[in-house]
């Protein structure tokens, strides 16, 4: 369903709900039943998401695209339940859960506020200062150089480099590689030789590397050394973000649990 679609079936369910006896209560979103969702069912579910998921449901409208599955998720589950799948137990026993998993996203989101940690720069700035090593991305190396069909005129084009009486430029048109981070599962007897440590930038290979079904005669073109990204990336940041926030939501789970378990204290098997 596209964005324009999924605007106007949420307006309808809208409209829908605002018709009822009950209608929509002030400050909630939709009505589906007995069932409200409002802002905080939503920014619940939104701090489950993946990094990517969390891009996706963006802005306002990715906002009324995720009120849009959770409305489409409950009418589904109701009208399982008027179906009389509700008398299954593994269906009961699913929607236990379901409820008991938004309880606990939402009490924690609560108690640990995912935007509280996003927007306390210093905090994300000390981590990220001392966690180089965990977010640095390898070294990438790419190669420049001219395809042979077989080895013996492969191996012909490395002695006459070698000996300095022709160029890559001469022995026919230059092909450039993408960079790639070391990968000799994938590429083997090619990056064994690109990313040998004797080699430097603008370095000739010392031998012809395999690349599909071809030879690849060259040069070290590009090198980007190991490095961690900036903090304003938005991939690395999240991963911060996530990394500080972890021992605190579990600091907030563990406490959490021993309320309830306070609160509601283990009762042994009925006799």
């Amino acid at each position: 369903m596209g964005p324009s679609a999924r605007l106007s079936a949420i307006a309808l369910v809208l409209a829908l709900a605002c018709n009822t006896d009950e209608g929509v209560p002030e400050g909630k979103l939709a009505r589906v039943g007995d069932v409200v969702f409002g802002p905080d069912d939503v920014a619940a579910v939104g701090a489950q998401l993946g990094a990517y998921a969390q891009l996706r449901f963006a802005g306002a409208e990715g906002h009324v695209a995720l009120l849009g599955s959770l409305v489409d998720a409950e009418v589904l589950a109701q009208e399982a339940i008027r179906q009389g799948l509700g008398d299954d137990p593994r269906v009961h026993y699913a929607l236990v859960e379901e409820i008991a998993s938004v309880y606990l996203t939402t009490e924690l989101e609560r108690r640990v506020p995912y935007a509280g940690i996003a927007a306390d720069e210093p905090r994300l700035h000390a981590w990220y200062d001392t966690n180089q090593d965990a977010l640095a991305v390898p070294e990438q190396r790419s190669a420049q150089g001219v395809v042979f069909r077989n080895w013996a005129t492969a191996e012909q084009a490395i002695v006459a480099l070698d000996s300095g009486t022709t160029t890559l430029e001469e022995l026919g048109e230059l092909l450039t590689t993408p960079l790639y981070a070391r990968d000799d599962t994938e590429f083997p007897g090619f990056h064994a030789v690109l990313f040998d440590a004797s080699l430097a930038l603008g370095d000739l290979m010392p031998r012809p590397v395999p690349v599909g079904e071809r030879l690849l005669v060259g040069r070290v073109y590009d090198v980007v050394p190991r490095h961690a990204p900036p903090l304003r990336d938005p991939a690395t940041r999240e991963r911060v973000v996530q990394a500080v926030r972890a021992p605190l939501v579990a600091e907030a789970r563990a406490a959490l649990l021993r309320e309830l378990a306070q609160r509601y204290p283990e009762q042994p098997p009925a006799q």
